[in-house]
């Protein structure tokens, strides 16, 4: 008898008595079972907390990083569809799911910062009002841009009289664009930003969130689908969320090394991104209807979503993370 007969006769001999061995010992075979959870993965490196997650979980989860696509809207998309069941995205997607009455919450917030306005190494520009009749480089509509905006109606310009504001497309755009002198500033976000100050000498003015809605960037979204019939595995996500947060804002060297990981940037870049990066778990409410309001002024959306957004937002995971009130998180009336 070969050694594959022998193997095939052990195998059936074992199916033979495998139903009793396992009737004895459910517990084990229970134990084994994991739940799926499927992260978009975001390198953004104000979002990078995100990545420590798995590492805090203590429910039986089976962590699943999927990649669909580096823009907010993909990732909604893929939410929708249930392809993935977490995101981690800026406030404006959260408006958009309220708007299109998605099938998304947010939970906790995740990153703050990691925005910069740029001008070039010997501009003479120090201040918004400096910008008048300049160019500036932008991703039309991206949350920088429309930070920028109102960063710039809150220093008494005229964003669309007052400032050529130039639609690079992409942010690699607005480097190739700031590198070459085609635009005299820009809107950005990290690493692009320090990418700009370190390998070029750019100079910054502002982190753009000061100057318009706070430096709250985005949170985390989760499908409705796997919140209600996973709520115990929820709670362990956000509370791992909630101490990766910790984490990273006490170990930023552990936070630079692994934006060099995801990023392939340098040390020096990433560590000027971090330190421009202030992640945190509230959930502004205010910060957030004011961004709604914003999109409506600007015709992304063609309603104000103001009223509904306390229905895509759910607290009481962090509040039960954190042992704090949802005031004290970000809600007010």
């Amino acid at each position: 008898m070969d050694m594959k007969e022998m193997l095939r006769r052990d195998v059936i001999r074992m199916m033979g008595l495998g139903a009793g061995s396992f009737m004895l010992m459910p517990g084990a075979a229970m134990a084994q079972a994991k739940t799926t959870f499927r992260m978009d993965e975001q390198n953004s490196i104000h979002f990078l907390a995100g990545t420590f997650i798995s590492n805090y979980l203590t429910k039986p989860i089976e962590w699943e990083s999927k990649k669909f696509a580096t823009s907010g809207q993909a990732r909604v998309a893929a939410l929708t569809r249930g392809a993935i069941d977490g995101i981690m995205t800026s406030w404006t997607y959260l408006v958009q799911i309220a708007y299109n009455q998605l099938p998304g919450t947010c939970l906790a917030g995740m990153a703050g910062g990691g925005s910069r306005l740029l001008v070039q190494p010997n501009s003479n520009i120090k201040s918004y009002a400096d910008l008048k009749g300049k160019k500036v480089g932008v991703v039309e509509f991206s949350f920088q841009d429309i930070l920028f905006i109102y960063a710039a109606k809150a220093k008494g310009l005229d964003p669309f009289k007052d400032i050529n504001r130039t639609n690079l497309g992409s942010p690699a755009g607005v480097v190739a664009a700031m590198s070459t002198g085609q635009v005299d500033a820009c809107a950005i976000w990290e690493p692009y930003a320090s990418i700009l100050m370190i390998d070029k000498g750019a100079k910054m003015i502002s982190n753009l969130g000061e100057d318009s809605f706070g430096i709250s960037n985005g949170g985390l979204y989760v499908h409705n689908d796997f919140i209600k019939n996973h709520p115990d595995l929820t709670q362990d996500v956000v509370s791992a969320l909630v101490k990766a947060t910790d984490f990273v804002g006490h170990n930023r060297d552990k936070w630079v090394q692994r934006a060099m990981q995801v990023t392939g940037q340098s040390e020096a870049v990433c560590k000027m991104a971090v330190e421009n990066c202030t992640p945190s778990i509230n959930i502004p409410i205010n910060t957030i209807r004011h961004i709604s309001k914003a999109m409506t002024e600007l015709g992304i959306q063609d309603r104000d979503v103001t009223d509904t957004l306390p229905k895509y937002i759910d607290y009481t995971f962090l509040e039960k993370a954190t042992g704090k009130t949802k005031e004290q998180l970000g809600y007010n009336t």
